[in-house]
């Protein structure tokens, strides 16, 4: 991001991210190694059911609360009124589940239920804590909050290794899950408390008015994002197999790691441009179409290479650490990858959007979206024939990716057109010289590996020297095709600087 302050920022709360997508691997290699595949897919299964209950318990209260915040709001306040409003969901959902469960409802599947339920407990125990996490982001208090988590999972990681060594179950395996949440809860709130004299206060009619009035567009795209977000989970282990959602969960995971990227800036991409728009004006207006370009720019320029390592090294990397059996995750992986890609050209679109005070937009394409992506899912993804002898083109998790790319996509043009009608931001021309740099990296890169002969014999290193290779070529590409590339690299190396960010960090910790 233009700013070194907030790429330090961005860069904290990515590296946050990736420690949360970093123990998820490891404890999936731990399961993986001990458990096998099945558990591995009784994971991502429920995991999928959860996120299903958790796309009707949030619609948008969440956003509410952050934005809220950002606002300037009486943080007290926000916390007694997000603490109620999720309260009164979680109730209704657990009242929900005691009846259905009493009459053998859609929820009992053919696994353990004690596996739903303690996945269950975990997703509700993160929901809490992030009331509390949150007031850390609006207020851009990262080196507290990253501190929190990174504590937090580790002593989530060390519960599931000790169960892992003393009794191995998938069951007790589930039961750890709920430990991260909890500490980042109780950490949370009594960092708010003791450091900044920040503590739950009673909400107010009016705190629950401002809460609904910006949730309330959110009633139909939040519940059908995170439908999206999970159904393809479900319906790989339904349609596929546990096996096969073995290698679609270890595939996300990977995935989710590399998009990643964008959500940290993506939090401060929304809260600049709402700031920049809350009073529109010719100079406001460029400036944030300034801010939004040289910030896309920059995002593009660090992406793409982390994409071309998670493409060269799928395979090998697959291999050496979840062993032979999980190969099969690699195709997948590698069209993941082209969404993640997709994902950080079209997304920050979306957030201008948002930061326009627009989500009612989303709702009749969302509502075209879900349908389109469970039409593709079901062309792809079943091993077996469902109906009048119909099968998947690709079955299992290779389908569930190529729809998971096909979601990305559709119907992104739509975003372009908004942004310009609305803010004049159009199609961002040099994110085509990036697209086809990547598509030079992986021709490159596979041609080189064609090439190697011998050097294949190498196992997971094989790639390195294509990789290089590839990547050489992308920068000298780059050198040629884009003028502001020296710029950029400048910035990286400025953000990128270990004392900086050693600064940086003592400064969080002290308060500055």
């Amino acid at each position: 991001m233009p700013s070194a302050t907030l790429g330090r920022q961005s860069l904290l709360l990515t590296a946050s991210t990736w420690g949360g997508t970093a123990l998820s691997m490891l404890v999936s290699i731990l399961v993986a190694r001990i458990l096998g595949p099945a558990a591995i897919g009784s994971i991502g299964f429920n995991t999928g059911l959860v996120g299903l209950l958790m796309a009707m318990l949030l619609p948008g209260f969440s956003q509410a609360h952050l934005k809220r915040l950002a606002e300037g709001r009486d943080p007290g306040r926000c916390l007694g009124t997000m603490v109620t409003v999720q309260l009164a969901l979680h109730g209704a959902l657990v009242a929900a589940l005691a009846a259905a469960w009493t009459v053998q409802g859609p929820f009992r599947s053919a696994e353990p239920p004690l596996v739903f339920l303690f996945m269950l407990a975990a997703q509700i125990a993160t929901n809490f804590a992030d009331i509390f996490l949150k007031v850390f982001i609006a207020r851009e208090w990262t080196v507290p909050y990253s501190a929190i988590l990174m504590v937090a999972r580790a002593a989530r990681l060390l519960s599931v290794v000790l169960v892992l060594l003393w009794a191995p179950s998938i069951t007790l395996v589930a039961a750890t899950f709920s430990v991260e949440g909890v500490l980042s809860a109780l950490g949370a709130a009594l960092v708010l408390a003791i450091r900044y004299g920040i503590s739950v206060r009673a909400p107010t009619r009016e705190s629950f008015r401002e809460y609904w009035t910006f949730a309330r567009p959110f009633l139909v795209t939040t519940p059908l994002a995170l439908f999206q977000d999970s159904i393809d989970r479900v319906l790989v282990g339904r349609w596929a197999g546990l096996a096969a959602a073995g290698y679609y969960q270890i595939a996300r995971a990977l995935w989710e790691g590399l998009s990643s990227v964008i959500a940290a800036p993506g939090i401060f991409f929304l809260t600049r441009l709402s700031s920049l728009y809350a009073r529109r004006s010719e100079a406001g207006d460029r400036e944030a179409r300034e801010f939004f370009f040289g910030g896309l720019d920059k995002l593009l320029f660090l992406t793409i290479p982390i994409a071309l390592g998670f493409w060269a090294f799928a395979d090998p990397a697959i291999g050496l650490v979840y062993g032979n059996a999980f190969r099969p995750a690699a195709v997948p992986l590698r069209i993941l990858v082209l969404a993640a890609v997709a994902a950080n050209i079209v997304n920050p679109y979306t957030l201008v959007v948002y930061a326009l005070d627009q989500p009612a937009r989303f709702v009749p394409v969302n509502l075209l979206r879900v349908v389109a992506y469970l039409a593709v899912l079901f062309a792809l993804v079943p091993a077996e024939p469902l109906f009048a002898g119909h099968a998947g083109l690709l079955p299992g998790a290779t389908g569930a990716a190529v729809a998971r790319l096909f979601l990305i996509l559709f119907p992104a043009w739509l975003y372009f057109r908004w942004t310009r009608d609305l803010a004049g931001i159009p199609f961002y021309a040099r994110a085509c010289v990036y697209l086809g740099g990547f598509a030079i990296m992986v021709a490159s890169f596979h041609l080189l590996m064609a090439l190697a002969g011998p050097l294949t014999r190498l196992g997971p290193w094989a790639p390195i020297p294509a990789a290089g290779g590839a990547l050489a070529l992308y920068v000298a590409y780059l050198f040629v095709a884009h003028p502001g590339t020296p710029d950029n690299l400048r910035y990286t190396l400025a953000l990128l600087s270990p004392r900086g960010f050693v600064q940086f960090f003592r400064a969080g910790l002290r308060g500055a």
